[in-house]
């Protein structure tokens, strides 16, 4: 699980929103294996069946969501404040300020991604239920960002 050692090196740095991030993705994944063991029969719970331990575990995942967007939104403000100071790796040349401007891109182009799958996953988890076909096509835009990054 390479969020582990992300997660020291956050608590390390004091930094809590990553802190909160990796804390909630990596309590997702360890539950996520659970779900796996109670589907193959290998747990079982009295209170909870499989699929009710899949949409209870996917209000992690949109928590997860909410705490990468913020992530997105400050890394974006951390990049213009050392544009604004001048700082030479996010401006003074041209390739600094592209370069820049390809990280802003980049981070607004993941809180799309976060707010489609956020929606996504209240659907799925039955928090709110939705039309399906919206969220069809939610699932299609937050799966061809994803996609675009390999091309």
């Amino acid at each position: 699980m390479p969020h582990i050692p992300a997660l020291g090196q956050a608590i390390t740095n004091c930094d809590f929103l990553e802190i909160a991030q990796r804390s909630v993705l990596i309590t997702f994944l360890v539950q996520d294996h659970v779900y796996w063991l109670l589907k193959t029969g290998i747990f079982k719970f009295q209170k909870y069946s499989a699929i009710q331990w899949h949409r209870r575990n996917l209000r992690f995942i949109t928590l997860s969501h909410v705490l990468n967007f913020s992530l997105c939104v400050r890394d974006i403000w951390r990049i213009q404040a050392k544009q604004a100071a001048k700082d030479a790796k996010y401006s003074g040349s041209e390739e600094a300020e592209k370069k820049a401007e390809k990280d802003i891109y980049d981070n607004k182009r993941m809180m799309v991604r976060y707010t489609l799958t956020f929606f996504q996953m209240l659907h799925v988890s039955r928090v709110k239920e939705m039309d399906d076909w919206y969220v069809g096509l939610m699932g299609v835009m937050s799966s061809y960002i994803d996609a675009s990054k390999q091309w």
